[in-house]
């Protein structure tokens, strides 16, 4: 009975908090700890709020957008694309060398249901720890997979790569990248391609241009957007400062929440 009380109480707790923030495009920190204080728990203590906080980002009630600051969540999807045999196979032979390794796979074709247009050549990014590129490099072609490049330039991916149904570039991963696993497949999410695709100049020049925005908007209105985890990579990527003006122009976000 007691757990039974307990759901009534989070209940409770999460229909007030919708409707005192209904129209609120985002909650700080200190909004949200006044809030719980006043009407559920005098003298809240720090770490009664911390795990409330984590009970309602849990409960997919409130998202972060960045530290110190929630919104109500959307209840839009958590993006979670589909694995092509290639990747499952590329990331079993990585996982089966490497017990303990830094990586993720994705395929820039995975941009596709997001694109107006749809792009036949695809790319496999294979991301591994920097010391070990050369080595994925020449575990792939001990296993006889073709068009492998390392980071090739802009000649190289404009003269062979777009000539090529499929083509696989190994890269260096970039430290606290946002990943998740599918399938024991360790991939990015969903920020982490949106600020790659942003920031890159030489792979995806066909999701380029207007075709960018439309990916972007596409994304935003289909699946739940850490913006968090979108401003923190794309610092990482000395790029935060271009992207937040493109958002801002072209998404209409408000700057409050960058």
């Amino acid at each position: 009975m007691l757990g039974a009380g307990l759901d009534k109480d989070k209940k409770e707790i999460s229909k007030k908090i919708k409707d005192r923030f209904s129209s609120s495009e985002i909650i700080t920190r200190e909004e949200l700890y006044d809030y719980l204080e006043k009407n559920f728990f005098p003298r809240l203590k720090e770490t009664t709020f911390r795990w409330r906080v984590y009970d309602l980002k849990k409960r997919n009630i409130i998202v972060p957008v960045k530290r110190g600051v929630y919104k109500l969540s959307d209840h839009k999807k958590v993006y979670c694309p589909n694995l092509n045999p290639n990747i499952i196979r590329i990331n079993r032979f990585l996982l089966k060398k490497y017990n303990d390794l830094a990586y993720c796979i994705w395929d820039s074709s995975w941009l596709n249901e997001f694109s107006r247009h749809q792009i036949a050549n695809d790319i496999i990014f294979v991301e591994v720890e920097k010391d070990l590129v050369r080595s994925i490099f020449n575990l792939l072609l001990d296993r006889s997979y073709k068009n492998v490049f390392i980071e090739p330039d802009k000649f190289i991916t404009q003269t062979y790569i777009s000539e090529n149904k499929t083509s696989i570039i190994i890269k260096s991963l970039i430290s606290k990248s946002p990943l998740q696993f599918i399938n024991n497949v360790k991939i990015p999410k969903l920020e982490k391609m949106l600020v790659d695709l942003f920031s890159d100049d030489k792979y995806m020049i066909a999701y380029k241009g207007h075709e960018q925005t439309i990916i972007f908007e596409s994304a935003f209105e289909q699946y739940q957007i850490n913006l968090s985890n979108l401003i923190n990579y794309s610092r990482r990527r000395k790029k935060y400062k271009q992207l937040k003006n493109f958002l801002i122009k072209n998404l209409n976000l408000g700057k409050e929440l960058m």
